[in-house]
């Protein structure tokens, strides 16, 4: 085997262990506890690590192309270390990893690498900021077709192409707002990414009083309840004919509800309104435990026998 054959693997993983090295000294504190609020990466220790890498690739002869699929397949070895409860960690790995596989130069590379989040909240801003890569809900079938996007925004239409799915429906998630345990979550987390303007260093979304969007009645019906509560804010309930609801899914359901939550204190409607598709309730807000202005969406199918069912709204959204 050549030198240059040698040192190209030996270099690509020196350099990219050089980078997650920096990456965990520089977060940790004196206490030893990793910081939630440091930056992803130190200025000056990402430009060294920029550095050796271009001079361990020069020694190395290594390609573009040799470079993004070692870099992509490192990247998912990684990931599949990571807590299975950590998901926007997880998500986050999956998108750059297939994101490398694109990048036509160098510093496209290494930008690249220095987005792996340490920390969910790192992760939950890269997903959210990454409009060129990210699933965004016009792309999914509802579970009930024909129903309109929970949220829109003034003068643009109900498309669904300004909102991201950034919690999942699922039995068993691990709690967001640092409560501690897991449970179940059985709605999907959506946010408004056409109203973030920027990010800080820190992760945290600046909107700089761009409107937030309304959250709208995805169907014609009735508001069953309004209320205020310690979890889910201002929320509201609002109950639809079944008839919407395909042959195949009907059976034993009398009816189907929507439940929106984390609300706005401005709520444009009471109990008993009979609403058509699209009708305003609300603005996105940040009531009850949030850990930030998103809306909570859920679908609820009312059995005959008394019983209810949460459905996943958007099937294939999970993760």
């Amino acid at each position: 085997m050549s030198t240059k054959k040698l040192f190209f693997p030996i270099a690509v993983f020196l350099s990219t262990a050089l980078v997650f090295s920096i990456t965990a000294i520089s977060l940790i504190k004196p206490s030893g506890r990793v910081s939630e609020e440091q930056p992803y990466r130190d200025s000056a220790e990402v430009a060294l690590y920029f550095k050796k890498f271009e001079e361990n690739r020069k020694k190395a002869q290594v390609t573009i192309e040799e470079s993004r699929v070692i870099a992509s397949k490192w990247i998912k070895k990684e990931q599949s270390k990571i807590d299975r409860h950590l998901f926007y960690k997880r998500r986050s790995y999956d998108l750059i990893s297939k994101t490398i596989l694109h990048v036509e130069s160098f510093d496209e590379l290494n930008y690249q690498l220095s987005r792996l989040p340490s920390t969910e909240k790192q992760a939950y801003t890269t997903l959210t900021v990454d409009r060129s890569s990210i699933v965004t809900l016009d792309k999914y079938t509802p579970f009930i077709p024909g129903l309109l996007f929970p949220i829109e925004l003034p003068v643009k239409d109900n498309d669904g192409k300004d909102l991201l799915i950034t919690s999942s429906f699922s039995s068993r998630r691990i709690s967001p707002v640092g409560s501690g345990g897991a449970r179940p979550h059985y709605a999907v987390d959506i946010i408004n990414i056409g109203n973030i303007d920027y990010i800080t260093r820190d992760g945290k979304l600046v909107r700089e009083g761009n409107h937030p969007g309304y959250i709208v009645s995805v169907a014609d019906g009735v508001v069953t309840n309004l209320e205020y509560s310690h979890v889910y804010g201002w929320n509201v309930t609002v109950k639809h004919n079944r008839e919407m609801i395909p042959m195949n899914k009907r059976r034993g359901v009398e009816s189907f509800e929507t439940f929106y939550s984390h609300l706005s204190e401005i709520i444009y409607v009471k109990i008993g309104d009979q609403l058509k598709a699209g009708d305003n309730i609300s603005m996105v807000g940040n009531s009850g435990l949030s850990t930030g202005p998103h809306l909570h969406y859920e679908v609820r199918l009312n059995k005959y026998d008394g019983t209810q069912i949460n459905v996943n709204p958007y099937p294939g959204s999970e993760w």
